[in-house]
């Protein structure tokens, strides 16, 4: 028997300044009329980094909040990141070239990707 796939939005909140950050937060809701515990019971989770970048900030969030999902789900991420958007549109080329940008440019981040 297949399976039902479960609809799940994950929204992703960043609070820092400038680009590289002394301490940034990260806070994220994962809603769902039935995962986990039903409609109107939303789970959310919260991090914090010191040293970081803001680019690496937004994927520690969504790692974290990726990390609560426990069954196949359809995901759909809301953020306003461009950084994580732009980067989820190049991630078949990224795994493509071994991980790494045009010209063989390291890639940031690349463990977390």
């Amino acid at each position: 028997m297949e399976q039902k796939m479960t609809r799940v939005d994950i929204c992703l909140i960043l609070h820092y300044k400038g680009g590289r950050i002394k301490e940034g937060r990260y806070e994220y809701t994962i809603f769902s009329k039935d995962y986990p515990k039903g409609p109107g019971n939303p789970i959310g989770g919260e991090g914090e980094q010191q040293g970081t970048t803001v680019y690496r900030l937004a994927l520690q969030c969504l790692v974290a909040a990726l990390q609560r999902i426990r069954r196949p789900s359809l995901l759909t991420i809301h953020t306003d990141n461009r950084y994580l958007q732009n980067g989820y549109q190049s991630l078949p080329t990224w795994k493509e070239n071994g991980w790494t940008r045009t010209e063989n440019q390291e890639l940031r981040n690349a463990d977390l990707w």
